[in-house]
């Protein structure tokens, strides 16, 4: 009971860590891309970042002219290049919508992914030097029934570090996956680290870490992304 009492203060909590109250945030992408046959993969990179605002107004994403010039010419290069490494810099395709709202509003989809979570630890901890409570989860994969019954072996674990509020500071959500089907095996191993705050009534992320990898088939697949979220002045 007590256990199923921490998954239900935490849930209530991030359901109150919504609002309406307008955020406009600078939110840079460093992304770095590898993948292919084995032995022979292609990479590419991407450094770029969009001014975003979220509030009563909805959603809105703005680059500067500067950044549309440099995505036509990379657009360009690649047409007249496919072969050749490819870079991102400054595209406007390095962060979806549904990325940028789920930075600057992320209680909510942090509260979905707890659904079907089984509390494992709850315990006292420091996060970056300061006191918290480490919430140790198995987190429920919500996989498409293909993806289920290809799935062979699994340890979907959430970290989940509190104040003493029992609002979120950080969390590290770290995926082991074996899928296997008609005797071939797929490995993926997926980790993302979060570092969360709390401002105009919502909480938000302000720095975010993401590596995955895969393996199978005669193929390779492996990419690193670090987003970093600056607020900024409203109207700015």
């Amino acid at each position: 009971m007590a256990r199923a009492d921490t998954l239900g203060d935490l849930r209530a909590t991030l359901q109150h860590l919504q609002s309406g109250q307008a955020l406009r945030a600078k939110i840079e992408t460093k992304t770095w891309r590898s993948g292919g046959e084995s032995g022979k993969p292609k990479e590419s990179v991407g450094d770029s970042f969009v001014i975003v605002e979220s509030g009563g107004q909805g959603l809105r994403m703005s680059w500067s002219p500067e950044q549309i010039q440099q995505s036509r010419q990379a657009a360009a290069y690649k047409s007249a290049h496919p072969d050749a490494a490819k870079s991102n810099v400054a595209t406007l395709t390095s962060l979806e919508a549904n990325d940028a709202l789920d930075l600057l509003d992320a209680a909510e989809p942090l509260r979905r992914g707890l659904e079907g979570a089984i509390l494992l630890e709850d315990k006292p901890e420091t996060y970056k030097g300061k006191p918290a409570r480490l919430l140790v989860l198995r987190i429920d994969l919500r996989l498409e029934e293909e993806a289920r019954k290809a799935l062979k072996d699994s340890d979907p674990i959430l970290r989940l570090w509190l104040d003493s509020a029992g609002q979120p500071l950080g969390m590290d959500r770290d995926l082991h996956l074996r899928f296997s089907k008609f005797f071939l095996s797929y490995r993926v191993h997926d980790v993302e680290v979060r570092d969360f705050q709390t401002a105009g009534g919502r909480l938000l992320v302000t720095h975010a870490q993401h590596d995955n990898s895969g393996s199978g088939l005669g193929h390779t697949e492996e990419s690193h992304t670090t987003t970093t979220v600056t607020l900024l002045p409203a109207g700015g």
